[in-house]
């Protein structure tokens, strides 16, 4: 994994861990984690590569009202994606 993906989302975890979140958004965070993973996996190799930005980019607006630092992370990982192809 590139040293930027590992700061990409060790950024992310830390802004979770510090915002309190309701139910929905906790579920819906859930499935960007869950997307983020298979992503990584993408990076890897392990699996075939699909496009998983428009879902990332979806959450992203999403939060961006009520959780900007964490609209902020999900883009900030979404470029380093993008930047290995991904």
């Amino acid at each position: 994994m590139s040293k930027k993906l590992h700061i990409n989302i060790q950024e992310l975890h830390d802004i979770l861990q510090d915002s309190p979140v309701d139910e929905c958004t906790a579920s819906s965070l859930k499935q960007t984690t869950e997307d983020i993973r298979l992503a990584m996996a993408q990076a890897e190799g392990e699996i075939p590569i699909q496009g998983y930005n428009d879902q990332l980019e979806r959450e992203a607006i999403r939060l961006s009202e009520d959780h900007p630092a964490l609209s902020h992370a999900i883009r900030q990982l979404m470029i380093t994606l993008s930047s290995m192809g991904i």
